[in-house]
């Protein structure tokens, strides 16, 4: 028995320390994080004046982009750990975020705190070696989400459109990563995912106003009690998804392919939140949610595919 139990014993601390590892991944709320890797990526990408082979053959080009993407990604995940902190009350009073490993005592404020500012000061060091202007703009991603977005979740359902701008500059970051300007092109990626943020959060918001409500987070999903007003809300920011998305092409960054798939896109989006405005109820939100991450990942692609 003793030699079972022995035998045992590294399995169980392996388990207990993958376990651990996925609480602290946690914080860095994965969902934030794919979308910022893949947008930053995206807008690198696209940034390149040459093809991506040309471009790899040089090995500084290399370091320059991992530098980026780890970089923003890095001080991205550290806004998100420092939200975790902040809002460790509100999520112990929500049911859907009840079990985040802060208010469940997985991982305490203290260790929380030393991970946020390794992630925030390892991300400025090495966005330090990309430009200056992309640094400038991930240390204001990093302010508006915890400075600002946070504390006013709790005070005004603008929050949301607030929230949509650290959320939306890793895009244009990746752009400015490579030609060191805030451009026109840089600003339409901004844009997308700005407009985009926001019919997908409503939907989401309509979806968990229960919830939401029992956390004191203010959302005009709340107090619309028959979804009218946030369904012109999530048409109009469809709309807005919809002209930000051809902009790319109009800019020469893209070519027709691209612009016809980001047409039909965002007028899936518009359909969408139109259903949604016909039925206000949690079915027709989950399709502009679902619906809105099918746009995001088809306009990503097409961006990969016609790049010119």
């Amino acid at each position: 028995m003793a030699t079972r139990d022995t035998e045992a014993l590294p399995m169980t601390e392996r388990v207990a320390s993958e376990s651990i590892v996925r609480q602290y991944y946690e914080l860095t709320k994965p969902g934030i994080s794919q979308m910022v890797a893949m947008t930053t990526l995206t807008g690198y990408y696209l940034a390149i004046p040459t093809d991506l082979v040309s471009y790899a053959t040089t090995s500084g080009n290399w370091l320059h982009a991992v530098n980026t993407l780890v970089g923003t990604l890095a001080i991205s995940s550290g806004s998100c750990v420092v939200n975790h902190i902040m809002e460790k009350d509100v999520d112990a009073r929500m049911k859907r975020t009840a079990s985040r490993p802060i208010p469940s005592g997985l991982i305490s404020t203290t260790h929380a705190s030393i991970f946020a500012a390794a992630l925030t000061i390892g991300g400025a060091a090495l966005l330090a070696t990309t430009n200056l202007l992309t640094l400038v703009m991930a240390i204001a991603t990093w302010l508006f989400y915890v400075v600002v977005y946070t504390p006013m979740k709790q005070r005004s359902s603008l929050a949301v459109i607030i929230g949509g701008i650290p959320g939306a500059l890793p895009f244009a970051g990746g752009w400015t990563a490579v030609r060191g300007t805030f451009d026109p092109m840089a600003f339409a990626l901004f844009a997308i995912l700005f407009f985009w943020q926001l019919p997908h959060f409503y939907a989401l918001s309509w979806m968990y106003r229960t919830d939401y409500r029992a956390g004191g987070v203010v959302l005009r999903s709340i107090s619309d009690e028959t979804g009218s007003t946030l369904a012109w809300q999530m048409i109009l920011t469809s709309v807005l998804t919809l002209a930000a998305a051809v902009v790319p092409t109009l800019l020469g960054a893209t070519g027709y392919l691209y612009l016809v798939g980001a047409g039909l896109l965002g007028a899936w989006l518009v359909v969408e939140s139109i259903r949604f405005r016909t039925n206000a109820d949690a079915g027709a939100a989950r399709r502009v949610l679902l619906t809105s991450y099918a746009v995001l990942m088809g306009l990503v692609l097409l961006m990969f595919l016609d790049k010119q």
